[in-house]
């Protein structure tokens, strides 16, 4: 093998422009698929991140089932008598009902929006008891880890008031604080504008630090410039702010008491409580809420040993039911979502979804088919620049034959120049093509992504090219005759 990589070397040596054209051809193919890899790759991620951001991905799981508080808002009453999230609903499909009020919106036509609300319907009107709602400790939070396919991340929360220490310093005589686990901010999308989040060990230990958004820190300190490290006296513990969070408005409720966050284990002792708010469920992907939200309501139902005929005795919302108010939609497909809101993200996101994978999955394999083009082109350099060595090179292969050398041997010679040139010019390729990628990331800000898999992939892609289109000038050599291959000139 050593052998075969001096003449191989030598023989590029020889022809050095030939070599380099043929060199160029195969880097320009390498590039392409690398860029093409990347980009698609990188195109793939920015859909999932959009879905992610954009649809139902968290689940949040409340105690009690009680009217919430945007039917109240619509005035509507509900037609069974009862609390609308209690399955009293109207027992005729909402899809023949006709509009309650001037203004109110039709309902919906399609086949599958229809299916789920008569699903919904059939499911909670079939029960009748009750039964005092049971309160969520860690046995939820450690079912919602353990049990349920499908789930990112889980976080408990609570919330409550409590006295400021005179010895603060502040005018705020009451502070309403919120006890967080460590995933809870990213699930809520939450951004720093200075100062951090608490550390794992900082969670885990209930150590007295705290994050606030930009305004419950004016509230809390108008005349300070630097609130960075200051302190209040909460029940005689100092607990230090460390960060400042810019968080929506749809995350962050108007209330008078300023609200501050602080680790989940401080909240607890703070407020003397074991019992939480709620408990947030992130799922994998949108295309999985629906059946995690049902692995839940499962689950619950037997954690809470709930009997067929007997009411849910929690809630589990989405950001989908918590989106329409907002949207103007029918308070009747509320009350029909929110009693049964797993059977209604089917009928959207997910179908999104794949629509987006499938437009990406598309243009991906168009970007892959001009790469392998230029690869092609590239291979059939190869294959000339052979075909025109082992043309030159006759009498040399005579003359090796002549000495011994088997038809086998002189085959891996000219293979192992194949690949070598390939190699090399993919080598070239994987340069030129992490040169585009930081272009059009960087330059055009473009999403990319790219992974030593994928490199390695790039490479072997043009050693293969090189066997395959190197066979054919190798195995003309491997079979020339020698003695009329001693005698040509």
């Amino acid at each position: 093998m050593k052998t075969n990589l001096r003449i191989a070397i030598a023989s590029l040596r020889q022809n050095r422009m030939q070599a380099l054209l043929t060199l160029l051809g195969m880097s320009v193919g390498v590039a392409m698929v690398v860029v093409v890899s990347g980009l698609g790759r990188g195109a793939q991620l920015r859909i999932e991140d959009q879905i992610e951001s954009a649809g139902p991905t968290r689940i949040i799981l409340r105690s009690g089932n009680f009217r919430p508080a945007a039917m109240e808002m619509t005035g509507q009453q509900d037609s069974g008598g009862g609390e609308p999230s209690e399955g009293s609903v109207s027992p005729n499909p909402l899809a023949s009902d006709p509009p309650a009020e001037k203004g109110a919106i039709a309902p919906a036509t399609d086949a599958a929006v229809a299916d789920a609300r008569r699903r919904a319907i059939e499911t909670t009107s079939a029960k009748t008891h009750r039964t005092p709602p049971a309160p969520l400790d860690d046995a939820h939070v450690a079912l919602l880890r353990r049990s349920i396919r499908g789930v990112r991340a889980v976080a408990a929360s609570m919330r409550g008031n409590i006295p400021v220490d005179p010895a603060s310093g502040i005018a705020m005589r009451t502070l309403r604080i919120e006890g967080i686990e460590a995933a809870l901010p990213e699930m809520r999308g939450w951004t720093l504008v200075m100062g951090r989040f608490p550390g794992e060990d900082e969670y885990r230990a209930g150590a007295p630090v705290m994050v606030a958004t930009a305004d419950v820190v004016r509230r809390l300190w108008p005349d300070e410039a630097k609130p960075l490290g200051r302190s209040l006296s909460l029940k005689g513990r100092a607990v230090k702010l460390i960060g400042i969070i810019a968080v929506k408005h749809a995350d962050e409720p108007s209330v008078a008491v300023p609200l501050v966050h602080v680790p989940l284990l401080l909240a607890k002792a703070l407020l003397d409580r074991t019992d939480y708010d709620s408990i947030m469920v992130q799922t994998a992907s949108v295309g999985v809420t629906t059946a995690v939200a049902a692995s839940m309501r499962k689950e619950l139902r037997a954690l809470h040993t709930l009997p067929a005929d007997t009411l849910d005795d929690f809630r589990i919302e989405t950001q989908s039911v918590s989106a329409m108010p907002g949207m103007g939609s029918d308070p009747r497909l509320m009350r029909a979502v929110h009693s049964n809101v797993v059977e209604f993200e089917q009928a959207s996101w997910e179908e999104m979804a794949k629509s987006l994978r499938q437009a990406n999955r598309t243009f991906t394999l168009l970007l892959a088919a001009a790469a392998a083009v230029s690869l092609l082109v590239g291979g059939i350099g190869v294959m000339n620049i052979m075909l025109v060595s082992v043309t030159a090179r006759t009498r040399e292969i005579g003359l090796r034959m002549a000495v011994g050398a088997r038809e086998r041997d002189v085959m891996t010679q000219f293979l192992v120049e194949a690949v070598l040139l390939a190699a090399i010019g993919g080598a070239g390729g994987l340069l030129l093509g992490g040169i585009g990628l930081a272009v059009a990331h960087y330059g055009l800000h473009w999403a990319t992504a790219l992974s030593p898999a994928m490199l390695l992939l790039a490479l072997a892609m043009a050693a293969g090219t090189g066997v395959v289109f190197g066979y054919g000038p190798a195995r003309r050599a491997s079979i020339l005759d020698p003695v009329v291959a001693v005698r040509s000139e």
